[in-house]
Formats: C-alpha cells, structure tokens, sequence
C-alpha cells in the first residue's frame, strides 16, 4: 500500500508539474487569433492573453497586470497585479480595493456610495464600517485617519415633502441634504474635532492645531508656526502664513477686492473683481503674473520651476511648464511637447479634429516601440504604425479619445467600415463592413470568413477548413484526421495530418516540448528520480497534450 501511494504521489507531480511548464511555455509563443464575426475575438501573443465578448465582456492578461470590463464603464472595470486589485462599477459609484503589504498584511476597502464602505485587515485600527443613513467610520478617506459620521436626516424629506419630478432643483436639493450628517467626529494623529450638521459648525483642537467655525458667520484656522486664518460671512478673509525667515499676508473682500503681502516685501499682489483682474511678484521664485482679464489675457513668468505663459484668448497663446510646452491658435490649432525621464512627444491637433501624435522612446516600449505616430479625422479614420513594423488603419473612428486595450478593443469593431492591421512579425489582417467579412494572413497561412456564409483556412499550401452556414457543411484537415461535416454531424475520411497545425504552431510546440523535457528531467533529477530506469512515466502522460 506504502508503495501504491508513493506511486500515486509521483505521478500525481509528474502530472502537475508537466501542465505547470508546457503551459507556461506554450504561452511564449507567436501570435494566435481566433474570431467569430465582431462579437467574439481572443488572442494569445508572448505570453499576454485577451478575450472580448463585445459589448458584454473584456479581459487583457499579461505577465504583471489583467484587466477586465464589462459594458465600460457602466456596469464594471478591474485592474489587477500581484500585490494590487481594484474594480469599479456602476459609472464609479461602487468598488473595492485590496492591497498586499510587503510584510504580507493585506488591505482591503468596499465602497458603494453612498451606503455602504468597508474596510479590513488584520490590523485592527484599519478596520471600518459605516452605513448609510444611520453612520458609522471611515478610515484613511479624504486626508483623514478616522472620520465618523452618523445619522443622516436629509433622506426624510423625500417622505415628508416628495419633489413633484425626478429631476428637478427640489430633487437636487435634497440629494445634497441627504449626504449631510448630524454628528462627526475627525482624527488625524492628535488633531480631533467634532461637527454638527457637517460643515457648518465645527470645532478641533490637537497640540499645535485649533479650528472653530459656525458658517456661514464665522470661521478661524490656527496651525502653530504655520498658519492663521480667519473668516466672517465667507467674503471677508484674513490669512497669515508662517515661515522661517518671512511672514505671508493675505486680505480678500470677496469678490471685490484682494491683496497678498509679505513683511519681507518679496511678495506682492493684488485682486479687484476676482478672478478677472490679478497681478503680481515673487522676487525669490523670479515670479510675475498679471490677468487683465481673466481668461482673455494671462501673462505669467517663473524661474523655479520653469514657467512662461502667454495667453490672448480666443487668439492665440504659449505655456511652458518645466519640459512641457503647449502653443494654440484657437480653434485652429494646438501643439503640446513634453520632454519626459523616458519619452519624449508631440501632440498636434487642428480644428478639433485633426489629430498628429508622436512619441520617441529611450527605450523600445512593448507597445509603441522607439517611434510611434497616429494621425487621425475625427470621426472618419486614424492611422497608427511605430518603427517596429506595426500599422493600423480604421474607417470609421469616432472614439474621441486613445485606449486601445479597453474603449477601443471594446467598441471600436461596431462602427468600423474598414479596418486593416499589419504585426511586426508579419501577419496581417483585414476587415470590412464591421467584420461582415474578416481575413487574417501571413507567410506560410490564410485565413477568411464571412459571418455566417463561410469560413475558409489553409497552411503550408495545404486545405485546413472550408465551410458554409455556421459549419454545417465543411471539410476539415486537422491533427485528429481528416472529416466531412454534413448537418453539423463529423464524419472522418482520411488519417491525420499534423500540418493540420499551422508552421508556426509546431514550430511553438517542438521548442515546448524540448524544453519541457529539459526542466522536468532537471526536476526529477533533484528529487531523486531516474527517468529512463523508470521507463520514462513522462512520455506516458505526454498524450494528454493532444489538445494542443
């Protein structure tokens, strides 16, 4: 029994560990597609994965990172790693994220706003519940460690005084009551405070901290050696900032009238009409900015960081920030440069519509390559090729943004009257009237259909598939053999060919094989076995691999 079992236990690694690495290095192969008109798509290529059931369903899968969505971004979307995931649904309103420390310790956060959040890990302190509208507490939200609100009476109104529509201010008004609490308690380190009918009266106090306001009468900020601010009725303000070598000043009577100094004088500004009519120094930062007025012209210098702008809107107008440069002629004509640690690009947009990107990479990106372009006619077409061999073309493209692996790889195939993509490995693929009819090729295949009249392939100048009406009649060459279908029904006619798989997919397979071979040779070598005195149990189970 003793040696039934060790039997059963080695053969039972063998098995395992020979899925683990035929799996893991089949993956590392050339590029596979599979399609069925424009509603289903999969494709695995150097071990990144995608499958697209459109519109419902979408995942990306790389080696580091997986994506996923559904009906974006209505229903969900999900981004995952080894030590993050995230997800988001309904328009954002509802998600939860969880993160693993290097320590091991997990973080784990709920939210469905406005209703529910939820937070867990084995530390105690990041443990949270709160529930809409009764109360509850919230931990690491909205620069706080802890807040705790509780009892949320606005919800009554809708019972008491129903709006006469669903959209209206009425409705709008009571949402906003709805989200404001009778009792809140704050703590961040040893600042704690407390609030009524939150954020109308509110007082807290820590060391060095001492805050107390009743809006919208009165209101006093205090930090010590940092800040000191004071407010009556919301317009009348007075701030003072603390510094090591100087003290900051500013006075606002809004709208009317503003004025910022400095005991030092190196500051000075001022405001009449606010936001419209400002200008200004900072003799330190080699600063000056003047709106005369706001946004029709904007004049502003900076030498730490690096600022110059210059703007006669709707004219014309530059802005340099740092390594960022943006020049536009409105609406005629936009550039933004930006010299990035990595890249550096040029976007060129001219009446809205006219598109020209570029980028230039320092190193080859897996995506765009070292040089990429994308020119593109809103809504008509765009065009996208980098150095690598890469070119893709789509009529129409209405998408008023770039993400080809979410929006674009979701939606794109339903207003697409033409599409063509070439791969820097050399395959190519066409499509007409939203994949009506879809053909993928390359050296040594070919492959077309048109839904649901036929499907055609073949592969080293040899008929693989020819079939019509959804496969209900066809011929087919596989590795398996060779069969006839009538009425869906299989019958085999002829042995199997093995270049019933395309060149490129033995050629994958040979190499995963030999490889294979290697490492679990090395396996059982460390662990005490002896392949060939033992007969080899691995060429037994290699059958199981005709799936492949």
């Amino acid at each position: 029994m003793k040696i039934l079992l060790f039997s059963c236990k080695k053969i039972s690694i063998i098995i395992i560990v020979v899925f683990l690495l035929k799996g893991a290095l089949f993956a590392q192969g050339k590029r596979e597609f599979n399609w069925v008109w424009l509603f289903y798509e999969s494709e695995s290529y150097s071990g990144s994965e995608s499958a697209v059931y459109r519109p419902f369903f979408l995942k990306n899968r790389d080696k580091n990172h997986t994506f996923e969505a559904s009906l974006l971004p209505v229903i969900f979307w999900r981004s995952k790693t080894e030590k993050t995931d995230s997800w988001k649904g309904l328009l954002g309103l509802i998600g939860s994220e969880s993160f693993l420390h290097s320590n091991g310790t997990e973080d784990y956060d709920f939210g469905f706003f406005p209703f529910v959040f939820y937070g867990r890990s084995r530390k105690k302190k990041d443990n949270y519940l709160m529930i809409w509208p009764f109360g509850g507490t919230l931990k690491g939200k909205f620069a706080h460690e802890k807040i705790s609100p509780y009892i949320f009476p606005g919800l009554v109104l809708f019972y008491f005084y129903p709006p006469s529509a669903l959209f209206s201010w009425r409705t709008t008004a009571y949402v906003i009551l709805s989200l404001i609490p009778v009792y809140t308690e704050y703590e961040d380190k040893d600042y704690k405070a407390w609030a009524v009918f939150w954020p109308f009266i509110q007082r807290g106090k820590s060391s060095k901290r001492d805050e107390f306001r009743i809006l919208p009468f009165y209101a006093h900020n205090y930090k010590e050696n940092f800040y000191d601010n004071y407010s009556w009725f919301l317009i009348c303000n007075y701030r003072k900032i603390i510094y090591k070598k100087d003290l900051h000043k500013t006075f606002f009577l809004l709208p009317f009238f503003g004025k910022k100094w400095s005991k030092s004088g190196r500051i000075s500004a001022a405001t009449i009409l606010w936001p419209f009519f400002s200008w200004g120094y900072d003799r330190k930062k080699g600063h000056f900015e003047i709106n005369l007025p706001w946004p029709l012209v904007q004049i502003k210098d900076s030498e730490n960081p690096k600022i110059e702008k210059r703007i006669f809107f709707p004219f014309f107008g530059t802005y340099r920030y740092v390594n960022s440069r943006t020049f536009f002629v409105t609406p005629f004509y936009f550039t933004l440069k930006k010299e990035a640690p990595g890249y550096s690009s040029e976007y060129y947009i001219s009446f809205l519509i006219i598109w020209y990107f570029k980028r230039k990479y320092k190193q080859e990106h897996k995506y765009y390559g070292k040089n990429w372009r994308y020119f593109k006619i809103w809504p008509l077409f765009h065009v996208e090729y980098n150095d690598r061999g890469d070119f893709s073309f789509n009529f129409l493209s209405v998408l008023p943004m770039r993400d080809p692996e979410g929006y674009e790889k979701m939606y794109q195939p339903f207003w697409s009257l033409v599409e063509y993509r070439k791969f820097r490995h050399g395959e190519k693929r066409l499509g007409l009237l939203w994949r009506f009819y879809f053909q993928r090729w390359g050296k040594n295949f070919f492959t077309a259909k048109m839904f649901p009249i036929f499907t055609y392939s073949d592969s080293d100048d040899k008929l693989r598939e020819f079939s019509i009406f959804l496969s209900m009649f066809g011929y087919y060459n596989t590795a398996q053999g060779k069969y006839l279908r009538i009425l869906w029904i299989p019958l085999r006619i002829g042995n199997g060919d093995a270049g019933g798989r395309s060149a490129a997919f033995l050629e994958r397979k040979a190499e995963a094989d030999k490889n294979a071979d290697e490492d679990i040779n090395k396996y059982f070598t460390v662990n005490g076995l002896n392949l060939s005195a033992r007969g080899d149990p691995y060429n037994k189970v290699r059958v199981t691999y005709n799936f492949f």
